[in-house]
C-alpha cells in the first residue's frame, strides 16, 4: 500500500533512465499516484488506484521519445476530491510516446 505520501507530489516517481515494476498494489490518498519523466521504462500491473486527488498517472513535461510505459489490468476509481472532476488514468493530455494500455477499468 502506498498512501498519504504528502502534498504536491506523487506516491511513485519513475524518472530519468530508471526502470521499474509496480504490481498488485493499492495506491490511494495521494495528489498523483505515479509520475513518469525523461527516458523511463516502467510497467504497472493489476493494481488499484483510488482517492488520488489529481489522477492515477502523470507524464511530466520532460518526458522523452524513448520513454516506455505499460499499464495493464489496473482499476482506477474515485481519483478526484471534487464530484465534478472525474480524473481517471491520466492527468492532462500529455502521454509517454511508447505507451501500452489494456484491460484497465476506469472511473469505477
Amino acid at each position: 500500500t502506498l498512501e498519504h505520501t504528502g502534498q504536491g507530489g506523487a506516491a511513485v516517481r519513475f524518472s530519468e533512465s530508471s526502470g521499474g515494476l509496480l504490481e498488485s498494489c493499492l495506491v490511494q490518498h495521494n495528489d498523483i499516484a505515479i509520475a513518469v519523466n525523461d527516458r523511463v521504462r516502467c510497467a504497472v500491473y493489476s493494481s488499484l488506484f483510488q482517492h488520488n486527488q489529481n489522477g492515477a498517472f502523470y507524464a511530466c513535461e520532460d518526458i522523452r521519445k524513448e520513454a516506455e510505459v505499460e499499464i495493464v489490468d489496473n482499476t482506477i476509481c474515485r481519483n478526484s476530491v471534487l464530484d465534478f472532476q472525474k480524473y481517471g488514468i491520466w492527468l492532462g493530455d500529455r502521454r509517454p510516446p511508447r505507451l501500452t494500455q489494456r484491460g484497465n477499468r476506469e472511473n469505477w
